[in-house]
């Protein structure tokens, strides 16, 4: 696959040119991996690049079209040994091995030094937010069939202001017939294309334990042992964005949901946290996602009662009873600590979930700075312990034997 980038004026375009036994269809590089086809080949925003460092570049044409690359790539511009050696690790040698077509040597190590957030907007990069409020907001604005999908969030930014956050419209999420990210760290093209003009040194994004540890909630997992096949950051994608010098972290991966929305306190007080887009770019309070963050608030907030006979429908219902339960852990700390604060109907489909017996989710697990880069560590590290405790050595007994296919719901 060869790739073309230009501007034009308030623009930027990147398209993907087919080669030899590209057809423009791939598998999603997440969950079950579905077949995708490609009806739009190039990717625009609505921001005009002034600069753009080279494997930067390279890797915004990688997150984009990975799935739908066979086996070469050319790059708008040469990329250093860094970025291809990003893409020599064992697990996407087990996807696909490529030939880098324009490679150079006289490629400059890319530094910066500002903190750019990813901002979806809800509760977890929200949280992110609060901790670092001199991180500037990126959030992706989505086209779909050439019309904007309204968010709340669109607003929550452009308070912001523009000195502190920035909106930028792109059709990446609906390029394809089936719609969605083709892979996870699209959702931060937007920052890596301001990367270069802002002067960017890391991208914070707003993973949380349920995903970085627990396998979304299933049983833990090991991520420094995984470091063997993905790299340093025990993620394959993370770990290419720090080998070209613009790392991907999430200052929350060691901390759990409950944590987050806690502090997010005052931005859900001002209305300014948006769980789902469903109710015209607002939240539904109807759905699973909805149904969740209602009772974590229910759980954290002895003062608010969710409208539980609005949850009370088959969609939330299927969710709860799925075996293993998605982010069961969270379900089941609000069960064991505070059960009175959910409803018989909800506590009924919780009782086979393994049970959390203490508040240890409302801490941080201390490993998960071992996935960030030195140069941001210390700071990183304070900034945590402001907000909350690290986990204590019982925390770490409970976290590492949380399984719920161990109480045979898996």
């Amino acid at each position: 696959m060869r790739f073309e980038f230009w501007t034009t004026p308030g623009h930027s375009h990147l398209k993907a040119v087919l080669e030899d036994g590209e057809d423009g269809t791939g598998r999603r590089e997440e969950g079950d991996r579905p077949l995708m086809t490609l009806k739009d080949f190039t990717a625009t925003f609505d921001y005009e690049v002034r600069d753009i460092h080279p494997d930067i570049l390279g890797l915004l044409c990688m997150i984009v079209f990975y799935p739908f690359i066979r086996s070469e790539v050319e790059f708008p511009k040469p990329v250093s040994e860094r970025l291809v050696e990003a893409f020599s690790l064992p697990i996407f040698k087990s996807r696909k091995e490529l030939i880098f077509r324009n490679v150079s040597s006289d490629v400059e190590p890319y530094s910066g030094d500002r903190i750019a957030l990813a901002f979806g907007g809800g509760i977890d990069s929200s949280g992110v937010r609060a901790m670092f409020p001199e991180a500037y907001l990126v959030h992706e604005v989505s086209l779909l069939n050439g019309e904007v999908r309204t968010d709340h969030t669109h607003d929550v930014v452009r308070r912001a202001g523009p000195d502190n956050g920035k909106l930028i419209t792109t059709n990446c999420r609906y390029m394809t017939r089936e719609g969605g990210w083709h892979t996870w760290p699209c959702s931060t093209s937007t920052s890596l294309l301001m990367a270069t003009d802002m002067g960017f040194g890391i991208i914070f994004i707003g993973s949380v334990l349920g995903s970085t540890f627990l396998h979304s909630g299933v049983k833990y997992f090991d991520r420094l042992a995984a470091r063997e096949f993905h790299g340093y950051t025990g993620n394959f994608w993370q770990s290419a964005f720090g080998a070209i010098g613009l790392p991907l972290f999430s200052p929350v991966g060691g901390v759990s949901g409950l944590q987050t929305l806690n502090q997010s306190r005052q931005f859900l007080q001002d209305g300014d946290v948006t769980f789902c887009q469903r109710d015209g770019g607002h939240n539904c309070l109807r759905c699973p996602k909805c149904f969740r963050r209602d009772a974590i608030r229910a759980f954290l907030f002895e003062d608010y009662v969710p409208n539980w006979e609005a949850y009370s429908n088959d969609e939330v219902v299927a969710h709860l009873i799925k075996r293993p339960l998605y982010f069961g852990h969270i379900y089941s700390a609000i069960n064991s600590l505070t059960p009175e604060r959910l409803p018989t109907w909800v506590r009924i489909r919780l009782k086979d979930v393994p049970r959390i017996e203490t508040d240890w989710l409302m801490r941080s697990y201390p490993a998960a700075l071992e996935f960030c880069p030195p140069k941001w560590r210390d700071m990183v590290s304070e900034r945590i312990d402001s907000f909350m405790d690290p986990m204590t050595d019982d925390d770490i007994v409970q976290l590492k034997s949380w399984s719920q296919e161990a109480a045979g719901t898996g």
